[in-house]
């Protein structure tokens, strides 16, 4: 029997489960070869977009789950009323399941390049004992250049039970919502850098930038500092107008 996860919250038109590490974790194990579809990890920038457009709001509240990858979504969360709400990063997902060798999960990697895929399979497969069954690097195009069909007949035939989707947001979220057309009874998991995170290439900032908010401003400052620059005050004013709209109207 599929598990249902009830709980959840508005931003706007976006709906985000209000869900632990551990049930997010409990919820694959418990319903894979059961459920296809996508598990979508949001954060500020996707949960804008979302309101902005209401094709992707649509893709993002389609999903199994939609999950809060990010402060500034666990405390608008808070003040929805779920006091216990923590953020889930997509990295941390990635790792926790895949270095758990005792789940019996197998594991399809897709996305980012052959070289990151190849090192990343090693790894996962020499010392973290996961059982990774297959592999993909799509060529950069456009999402709807696509042949899905084609891609999903290579992870069905792999017999994988979870797809993790590392090409960023909002690309691998629209790409997902195509690909479950036609895979069979496949959990997709959008995760974003997370592979490169496990091989030791990208570092999360201290647990003090962490804990007041500011990953994303670190990300996306330290990447690219003048996209930064002009693109976040938008996000900020965002989350804040949210913040006020929960406080005075409890929405």
């Amino acid at each position: 029997m599929v598990k249902k996860i009830s709980d959840a919250y508005n931003i706007g038109n976006l709906i985000i489960n209000s869900i632990s590490l551990k049930e997010v974790i409990e919820y694959i194990k418990v319903n894979k070869n059961k459920v296809n579809g996508y598990i979508c990890v949001t954060n500020i920038r996707t949960a804008y977009l979302a309101n902005k457009n209401a094709n992707y709001c649509t893709i993002q509240n389609n999903s199994l789950l939609t999950i809060p990858d990010g402060m500034p979504l666990v405390w608008l969360g808070k003040l929805s009323g779920y006091k216990k709400l923590t953020r889930i990063a997509g990295p941390e997902l990635f790792q926790k399941i895949i270095s758990d060798s005792n789940s019996n999960i197998k594991h399809f990697l897709l996305g980012d390049t052959p070289e990151v895929l190849n090192r990343l399979t090693e790894k996962c497969k020499n010392v973290l004992n996961s059982s990774i069954v297959g592999s993909y690097s799509p060529p950069f195009k456009s999402v709807n250049l696509y042949d899905y069909k084609l891609i999903a007949e290579e992870i069905n035939e792999s017999q994988a039970d979870v797809v993790w989707l590392a090409l960023g947001s909002p690309k691998q979220d629209v790409f997902a919502s195509k690909l479950i057309k036609y895979t069979n009874h496949k959990i997709i998991i959008n995760v974003g850098a997370a592979f490169r995170f496990l091989l030791g290439e990208y570092n999360m900032p201290s647990m003090t930038i962490q804990k007041i908010g500011m990953t994303g401003v670190y990300w996306r400052f330290k990447q690219k500092p003048i996209l930064f620059l002009t693109e976040y005050p938008k996000y900020f004013f965002f989350i804040l107008k949210h913040s006020v709209i929960k406080v005075l109207f409890k929405k």
